[in-house]
């Protein structure tokens, strides 16, 4: 009775490995027409984002600012709004993503963007042991009886 359960266990587990082998087989490359009819529908998918990303941004201001305007007039406080880097302005940045140095002391590029202007700041953990203990660590308080 188990010897007839390992062995459909084992066509299973061999059927399997034949599907995933069959799976993994190699695809032709495509054809210059299926990659510029992939270029184009990437094209079109990044022009959409990003009239999406332009709507939404539109509409996020035009909500602020029907805020600050009510709360003005009931009397709220109203600070001035921050100014906020747009896709224009960072040329060259993806989405939200921070540019090499811009913020991070910790980044490869340093903190004017050039790679080759400022060597990168080693991180220094105890973590890790990049570091030395810090003292009030090591040392145990005087006075103290255990």
């Amino acid at each position: 009775m188990h010897r007839g359960r390992a062995l459909r266990r084992g066509l299973v587990a061999l059927g399997l490995a034949l599907a995933g082998a069959a799976a993994w087989a190699a695809l032709p490359a495509p054809t210059p027409e299926q990659q510029a009819a992939a270029a184009a529908k990437a094209a079109q998918a990044a022009s959409a984002a990003a009239v999406e990303k332009q709507q939404l941004a539109d509409s996020m201001d035009h909500v602020a600012q029907r805020w600050r305007q009510r709360a003005a007039s009931q009397g709220w406080k109203v600070n001035p709004p921050t100014p906020v880097a747009t896709a224009a302005t960072t040329a060259g940045s993806s989405g939200g993503a921070q540019a090499p140095g811009q913020g991070n002391p910790h980044s490869a590029a340093g903190p004017s963007g050039g790679a080759a202007s400022a060597p990168a700041l080693p991180i220094r953990s105890e973590k890790l042991g990049t570091a030395p203990a810090s003292e009030d660590v090591k040392k145990p308080k005087e006075g103290l009886a255990r």
